[in-house]
């Protein structure tokens, strides 16, 4: 134990006789100082491990995408709190509530990880139909129009699916001199085979302009203004 230079050890034990420069003394019997020694408490990283990881994958499962993590996440939880209840029953039940807790986290988990299987579907929904708007044919009807300070431009979506569908049109108005505006239509609810008008118009001060059609869009994702 290091209290003394030398310890006498008969053969079977270790006795109370000890020597610290030569000097014979009488120590306090082994058993008495075994019990004065704080005993190591037993490993319980494999239960905790469990808790936090099962925590986790609740707190992840429904977010988009992510909840791929959380299922592993659940499924190491369920696995760490097997073996942590284990680890737990060798050493009095030391971690037995983290492992325990663990265990009732991962089905809980999963359950979320379900929620968020179909949100990240209606998220790739969503951003898939903004920007694949579907099968159309677009009509943009030249020269734009200049009067009162105001260029205009208007044309004509055909649907081509076999689907109703929102479309949002952006156009682009340029000048000869670097002028540059930008304008977002939104045509909705058009129908399968059915034709839309649609018109366009920024305030613009130039003598001449000229209207391009950059994109078509789908209808924003979950409804969110584009602004």
């Amino acid at each position: 134990m290091g209290r003394f230079e030398y310890r006498y050890f008969n053969g079977v034990e270790w006795t109370s006789d000890v020597a610290v420069n030569g000097q014979r003394y009488v120590d306090a019997p082994i058993s008495q100082l075994m019990e004065q020694v704080p005993k190591r408490r037993p490993p319980r990283g494999i239960a905790v491990a469990s808790f936090i990881t099962g925590a986790s994958a609740v707190a992840l499962g429904w977010v988009p995408f992510i909840f791929v993590l959380a299922v592993a996440a659940a499924i190491a939880a369920l696995v760490l709190g097997i073996l942590g209840l284990q680890s737990a029953s060798r050493n009095d039940g030391y971690g037995r509530g983290f492992a325990v807790t663990g265990l009732v986290l991962a089905p809980v988990a999963l359950v979320v990880c379900v929620g968020g299987f179909f949100f990240t579907r209606a998220v790739v929904r969503e951003f898939r139909d903004f920007i694949e708007p579907g099968p159309h044919e677009l009509v943009v009807d030249q020269p734009c129009s200049l009067e009162n300070g105001s260029a205009t431009v208007t044309g004509t979506i055909r649907n081509l699916d076999d689907r109703q569908h929102d479309y949002r049109i952006f156009v682009d108005f340029d000048d000869n001199s670097g002028q540059s505006r930008s304008s977002t239509v939104a045509v909705l609810d058009v129908n399968p085979d059915e034709t839309a008008p649609w018109s366009s118009s920024v305030a613009f001060d130039g003598d001449t302009v000229e209207c391009t059609v950059t994109d078509v869009f789908g209808p924003p994702p979950f409804g969110i203004d584009q602004g």
